[in-house]
C-alpha cells in the first residue's frame, strides 16, 4: 500500500512540472513615434494597451500573436502660420506575429538547474496597422515590421511578468496622416528605409495553460 501511495506522489509530482504550452496575458504601457515630424523616440508619448497569446515550443523558442491600441501625437509646422506649431493625432490598432528566442532555458523550476525562472529574450516578425484621425479613423492600412527585446519572469506557478519594448518599422512613410510630412521620395525620414516607425514600452503579465501530457517527446522541450 505505501508503494502505491510513493507511486502516486511521484506522478502528481510529475505532472506538476510539465511545462504550458500556451499563456495568454494583457499589457500596457507607453508609446512613441519617430518619423518627419519627430525625430527620437519618447518624443510626446501616449498610451498603449492590448493583449498577446503565446505557443510555446520548448523552452528556448515560441510564437506570439499580439493586438494592441497605440495613440500618437506629434508637433508639426501649420500650414500657412509661420513659425506656430500644431500637435497631430492618430489612432492605430496594431496586429503582428512574432518568433521568439530566450537566452535562457525558460520554464518552472525542476530538478534540471538549466531551466530558469527569468530570461531576457528578443522577437521579430510581421504585422499589420490600421490607422487615421479622428475624422478618418482606421482608414488607412500599413504594414510593419516587428522587433524588439524584452524579459520575462515566473512570479508564480502559471503566472507570468513580462516587460517588452518593441519596435515597429513601418513599409509606409504616412502614419501621421498629414500630407505635407509624407515626403518619402525627398528623403526627409529619419531612418535608413525613410520610413515611420513607432515603439512601445510595455509591462504585462500572462497567465499559462494547456499544459503538456506526459508522453516521451517531452524530453524535446529542453
Amino acid at each position: 500500500m505505501s508503494v502505491v501511495l510513493m507511486l502516486l506522489m511521484s506522478l502528481s509530482v510529475r505532472a506538476e512540472q510539465l511545462p504550458y504550452l500556451c499563456d495568454f496575458g494583457v499589457q500596457g504601457g507607453i508609446g512613441y513615434y519617430i518619423g518627419d515630424a519627430q525625430p527620437h523616440p519618447f518624443m510626446m508619448p501616449r498610451e498603449v494597451y492590448g493583449a498577446q497569446f503565446r505557443y510555446k515550443f520548448n523552452s528556448r523558442w515560441a510564437i506570439q500573436v499580439k493586438g494592441q491600441y497605440q495613440k500618437v501625437a506629434f508637433k508639426y509646422a501649420a500650414d500657412n502660420i509661420p513659425g506656430t506649431m500644431q500637435v497631430g493625432y492618430n489612432n492605430m490598432i496594431n496586429l503582428d506575429a512574432v518568433g521568439e528566442f530566450n537566452f535562457f532555458r525558460y520554464g518552472e523550476k525542476t530538478s534540471d538547474t538549466r531551466i530558469k525562472p527569468i530570461t531576457p529574450y528578443i522577437f521579430l516578425g510581421i504585422g499589420a496597422a490600421i490607422y487615421g484621425e479622428d475624422d478618418d479613423r482606421y482608414g488607412t492600412l500599413g504594414i510593419y515590421f516587428p522587433f524588439g527585446i524584452g524579459m520575462k519572469w515566473r512570479f508564480a506557478p502559471r503566472w507570468q511578468l513580462l516587460v517588452a519594448w518593441q519596435h515597429n518599422l513601418y513599409f509606409v512613410d504616412d502614419v501621421e496622416n498629414v500630407q505635407s510630412l509624407g515626403n518619402t521620395y525627398n528623403m526627409n525620414g529619419s531612418n535608413f528605409i525613410n520610413d515611420d516607425l513607432l515603439g512601445q514600452l510595455t509591462v504585462g503579465i500572462a497567465f499559462e495553460f494547456a499544459q503538456m501530457k506526459a508522453v516521451c517527446k517531452t524530453c524535446s522541450w529542453k
